[in-house]
């Protein structure tokens, strides 16, 4: 009896974990069944629209009453469709509806966004997306300026960065085996301090934040962090832009410009980029940015290989301002220098006196003006 019990209770317990198994079984295969049924719950996209205007590199302008139009498939019928612009919906059409007027803000220069999509019967959706370029609706206001005073400027330094703190001029040379980061007494222009930079470095713009100086390389995609009183390296960044040119502090961030039409926002810390800004006035976009100062609010950038200064808002890219320069130094002054780079680079900004020192790369003078 005992060997016979022990075999019965083994083919009940194997008959029972046989059930068990296809239980589980059966349960996976039912939540396999449900996940699937759940992934084919969203919409099905397909290509059934696109945009007819405007194209790809139209361009437009702020203000401008934009006729948006859309085409789709005749296969597909539309219930209704939803138009956003640079991500915000500005739109909703219904099912006959393919045409928007929609006026441009004065907002971002440069490239713009434009998306429709589409909703079809069935659980179907058609997404089509085309960028356009808009620019300002209106040229830059011309500034005039007023000479307040004349400074002597150090002939031997190719201006790339300039700032002004309580009477001194602290500033960032280029051209490699040359490139430093210098303290000057405005008044005397007697040399404070003098930091050179490794021979393999051609040094660029340069900015203070707190208590801390940074400086741009041009091809090296290197920064360097000083202490602003003892100009000890602190550390160095790397960074994405092909090339460094302009550098200024605008409230809590960095604001950088790489010889292109871009300003790029940068976390002071990081180095990281927050926002990248197109320059463009109305004429399209202003290229060869190059030193950069923040003063009330908007960004003053030199034109590379001109004596333009443009005024930018530094979050839509609009040049609202422009300052031309070409007679600050006499014609004898200019024959002894080279036309194709000693040009004018160089803005700080004495905020107490709410006056503007310029001068140019290998320039023998600095100037003291107010613009109106």
């Amino acid at each position: 009896m005992p060997f016979l019990y022990y075999i019965l209770l083994s083919v009940l317990l194997l008959s029972a974990c046989q059930r068990e198994k296809k239980s589980k079984e059966n349960q996976n295969a039912v939540t396999s069944v449900d996940n699937a049924k759940s992934r084919n719950t969203g919409p099905k996209y397909v290509k059934s629209v696109q945009f007819v205007y405007p194209m790809k590199f139209d361009t437009c302008q702020f203000n401008e009453e934009l006729k948006i139009v859309y085409a789709n498939n005749k296969h597909y019928k539309i219930d209704s469709a939803h138009l956003f612009f640079n991500q915000q919906q500005i739109a909703t059409l219904d099912s006959a509806t393919r045409e928007y007027v929609f006026k441009i803000p004065k907002e971002k220069c440069g490239t713009n966004t434009l998306k429709v999509i589409a909703f079809h019967p069935n659980n179907k959706c058609g997404v089509a997306t085309q960028t356009f370029i808009v620019k300002p609706d209106k040229a830059p206001k011309s500034l005039s300026y007023q000479l307040i005073k004349t400074y002597k400027h150090d002939t031997d330094a190719s201006t790339q960065g300039l700032v002004y703190i309580d009477g001194i001029i602290y500033e960032g040379t280029g051209i490699k085996g040359h490139s430093s980061l210098r303290k000057i007494d405005l008044e005397s222009n007697k040399t404070l301090a003098t930091l050179g930079l490794d021979n393999q470095y051609f040094g660029e713009g340069i900015t203070v934040y707190k208590d801390k100086i940074y400086q741009l390389t041009w091809t090296s995609q290197k920064a360097f962090v000083y202490d602003l009183a003892s100009f000890t390296l602190l550390t160095t960044f790397d960074y994405a832009m092909r090339e460094g040119w302009g550098l200024t502090t605008m409230n809590d961030k960095l604001a950088m410009s790489d010889g292109s039409h871009n300003l790029y926002h940068l976390d002071p810390e990081l180095f990281s980029v927050i926002k990248t800004v197109e320059v463009y006035d109305n004429k399209g976009p202003v290229v060869h940015l190059n030193e950069l100062e923040y003063i009330n609010g908007y960004i003053w950038a030199n034109e590379w290989l001109t004596d333009r200064i443009v005024v930018i808002d530094p979050q839509s890219g609009e040049v609202v301002q422009e300052l031309l320069l070409p007679n600050l130094l006499t014609a004898a002054e200019k024959a002894k220098l080279d036309q194709n780079d000693d040009v004018l680079n160089g803005i700080a900004y004495n905020e107490k006196k709410g006056t503007i020192y310029v001068t140019g790369k290998h320039w023998p003078k600095l100037f003291e003006i107010k613009t109106y």
